[in-house]
């Protein structure tokens, strides 16, 4: 998925380099908490993913729609399917191989069954009921336990754009009087109730069983759904005065960054716990939304947008690689080296000569997806 979002007059679209680097901290800072335990709060980097997520999506419907006066349900979903199964699948089947090869035959018949449930996006489903531990208290992880925040995005997929769409036909009889806004105030109050009701859930099962919250998409979906009211508040967000801009964004990434020291495993979470990242993220996507990106360099390096471009690949297999290690070799300078060089190898080479050829090609579409 690639954006810059602006609605309204003199709209603008592109890719947005900033965010492009907002990813690239979210892939590293979950990276390097899965293989290093640090820092303390670098699983909120998911929490960044889903923000940025609700975000890109809800501008990719909303620039159709508003444009073409309809939205195509098929070529929406072909382009999630294009963009998210090849290297998902992928990952699935090489992880489940080197299970049966490096796992004993009970762990290795478990993750068969995980990758299976994260096939049709159900894993947060799986783990939830399971009552598996994130935070791995108990016996080994699934080294496909990442798949859950997929099947959250994925579900968020399903819905939106269908609630999008009677939400537009329910204030059309508004625009047509002459109330061109009617549409993205229907949205926005619409979403503000989805998040609204989402943050109280998670607030009570927060409490009541962490773990299930943790996995829960009723506890999550208010995190995507920020990302959302950002996009559709586009027409307002366009007329943020230039020079706050880069205030605003850089304001939003320290409150990413304090995120990752301040967070840990025993605050209450996901809510009130991931507002911090959920909001700051929210509010670099405001900083620069329809405008020229600059003086954030941190963010739109040449390092930061090619782990930008490659996270959700690099999401996918370090998990894996890091689990599957484990049972071969032991923690210490051989282990980490190896799991730095297979996750950083692997991801190179599915996203240059497996994923994006399957993105850019005529498959199933007209035309290239971005």
């Amino acid at each position: 998925m690639s954006e810059t979002l602006k609605s309204g007059q003199g709209a603008v679209w592109g890719r947005r380099a900033d965010l492009q680097g907002m990813r690239a901290v979210a892939v590293l800072v979950v990276f390097a908490n899965h293989l290093f335990d640090w820092p303390s709060g670098g699983f909120v980097g998911v929490d960044i993913f889903f923000v940025l997520s609700g975000f890109f999506i809800t501008g990719i419907l909303i620039r159709e729609r508003t444009t073409t006066r309809k939205l195509s349900f098929q070529n929406f979903y072909i382009r999630r399917v294009k963009r998210i199964l090849p290297s998902a699948l992928l990952v699935l089947v090489v992880t489940v191989i080197g299970s049966y090869f490096l796992f004993t035959t009970v762990r290795a018949k478990a993750t068969l069954l995980d990758a299976l449930y994260a096939a049709v996006f159900a894993s947060n489903f799986r783990f939830e009921a399971v009552g598996a531990d994130y935070f791995q208290r108990g016996q080994p992880p699934s080294p496909l336990q990442h798949y859950w925040s997929l099947s959250i995005e994925e579900q968020f997929y399903f819905v939106w754009p269908a609630l999008l769409v009677l939400i537009f036909a329910v204030t059309r009889r508004f625009r047509r009087k002459g109330r061109r806004s009617a549409g993205l105030w229907g949205l926005l109050a619409g979403m503000s109730v989805v998040v609204g009701a989402s943050f109280a859930w998670a607030m009570f099962l927060s409490v009541d069983d962490p773990n299930r919250a943790y996995f829960s998409s009723f506890t999550r979906i208010w995190e995507l759904g920020v990302g959302a009211l950002v996009a559709i508040a586009g027409p307002w967000l366009i007329r943020l005065p230039a020079a706050i801009r880069p205030l605003l964004a850089y304001v939003g990434l320290a409150g990413v960054l304090l995120s990752l020291f301040v967070i840990d495993s025993a605050v209450q979470f996901p809510a009130p716990w991931a507002a911090l990242p959920v909001l700051s993220t929210a509010l670099m996507a405001a900083s620069f939304h329809g405008a020229a990106v600059h003086s954030m360099f941190p963010l739109t390096n040449v390092v930061a947008r090619w782990f930008g471009d490659t996270s959700y690949t690099l999401y996918l297999w370090h998990w894996p690689v890091i689990q599957l290690l484990t049972s071969i070799v032991a923690k210490g300078a051989v282990f980490y080296g190896l799991a730095m060089a297979l996750s950083l190898g692997l991801t190179a080479i599915t996203y240059h000569f497996y994923e994006n050829p399957i993105r850019h090609s005529r498959w199933l579409l007209d035309q290239p997806t971005t």
